[in-house]
């Protein structure tokens, strides 16, 4: 089967340590053609070089538009990929998207975008209105499914796990340099499925969300400023929305972060002097970007090369168990097997009933880390009766497709 050529693009700024995790992550999809554009910062440029990536986009703007723009004209896969440098792609990631392109009426796709422990559902199908709200759509099984519209609400995408046709992506103008930070990928995703190009949610592509802090929010998530956001939203709610809906959508966000700002001061992330001070920005913000202009098109670079597929080595999915809180020989084992060239994920399933979390670590192996008789799906029961081999024969059940397109092979 002739495999679509893919440009994944990471766009960094002032992360460089995340950066690195990310990339590592990325040189181990199991996907024989594809290419990595890095776009960043002086710091993260460098960890991108450092670690031998060839195709280094310098950017020191802090325009998220902007930088995936420079990307997009670099690409020379006929589709692109986008994920954040806070993020880690499962193995299986670009496979099962690049699945469903080779139906040429699917212009874009979206992925499972799990939250910080590794578990948690953070994004999934959804929609959004012209005012910019976003719902989700239900969508069970393990099988792709296309996302319709539904009066007013089309089909949307997240920044951190989405492909698009790269043909689509200059013909609908690229990312609205507008939206420096926020609402980016919803104004292009939106304006696509508008305008009729089909959607499909991809269930098994999952991706890994860490939120890392930036200029915008901690890393707790706690905002730090909202000028941004609300500059977003204004130029959404002109692009997109019609007298008298306009001031109802700018009455509903302001009203809408207020609260969620108010809640940041009652568990005590903020106190009440931040809080004034971003109830501030948000006018001030939303004021501004009222003002913001149309920039020109990109001038998309013409790009002849095309992305040659690789044929992997010996590479072997592997997992290991860690039996005792004190076995160092496990994790080194997984470092040294990383080192090697294969995809390793550790087990240390100790006898509580902890809640289950699941990490990619700075060494580049998966990390698998709970009770015996905790929690995996945070709907299951708070205790149950197991053992470690069966916990960990239930994970693999969980994985298969997704960690590896087999089964992981014990490695101990």
């Amino acid at each position: 089967m002739a495999h679509i050529p893919i440009s994944v693009i990471v766009v960094s700024r002032n992360r460089p340590v995340w950066l690195k995790r990310c990339l590592r992550a990325i040189a181990q999809l199991d996907y024989p053609r594809f290419e990595t554009i890095v776009v960043a910062c002086p710091a993260g440029a460098r960890v991108a070089r450092e670690l031998g990536m060839d195709r280094v986009c310098d950017c020191d703007v802090a325009n998220i538009s902007t930088a995936r723009n420079i990307g997009v004209s670099a690409a020379r896969g006929d589709v692109i990929a986008f994920i954040d440098d806070d993020a880690v792609p499962e193995p299986t990631w670009l496979g099962h998207l690049s699945e469903v392109f080779t139906d040429p009426r699917v212009m874009q796709a979206g992925g499972t975008t799990l939250g910080r422990n590794g578990l948690s559902l953070q994004h999934g199908a959804a929609r959004v209105d012209a005012t910019g709200q976003s719902c989700r759509v239900a969508a069970t099984g393990p099988d792709p499914v296309a996302i319709t519209s539904v009066e007013d609400q089309h089909p949307r995408l997240h920044g951190t796990n989405m492909a698009l046709r790269r043909q689509v992506i200059q013909d609908h103008g690229g990312f609205d340099e507008r939206f420096a930070f926020y609402l980016d990928e919803t104004d292009l995703t939106f304006r696509i499925s508008r305008q009729g190009g089909q959607t499909l949610f991809v269930p098994r592509a999952v991706v890994h969300h860490g939120s890392g802090p930036s200029d915008f929010r901690d890393g707790a998530r706690t905002p730090r400023s909202v000028s941004e956001i609300a500059a977003s939203a204004a130029v959404f709610h002109a692009k997109h929305c019609v007298q008298p809906a306009r001031d109802q959508a700018r009455q509903a966000f302001l009203a809408d972060r207020r609260t969620w700002l108010l809640r940041h001061m009652q568990i005590g992330s903020l106190t009440p002097d931040d809080v004034t001070r971003l109830i501030r920005e948000l006018h001030e913000g939303y004021a501004e970007g009222l003002t913001r202009t149309s920039p020109p098109e990109p001038e998309w670079a013409s790009q002849n090369a095309t992305i040659e597929a690789v044929h992997f080595g010996n590479q072997t999915d592997i997992y290991l168990v860690k039996r005792h809180r004190t076995d160092t020989k496990i994790l080194n084992k997984a470092k040294t097997m990383v080192a090697q060239g294969h995809r390793v994920t550790v087990f240390d399933y100790r006898p509580d009933a902890r809640y289950h979390c699941v990490a990619f670590t700075d060494d580049g192996y998966w990390l698998h880390t709970g009770g015996i008789f905790g929690r995996e799906d945070r709907a299951e029961p708070l205790l149950q009766k197991s053992t470690r081999q069966k916990r960990i024969h239930r994970t693999l059940e969980r994985l298969a497709g997704i960690r590896s397109k087999k089964w992981l092979l014990c490695g101990d």
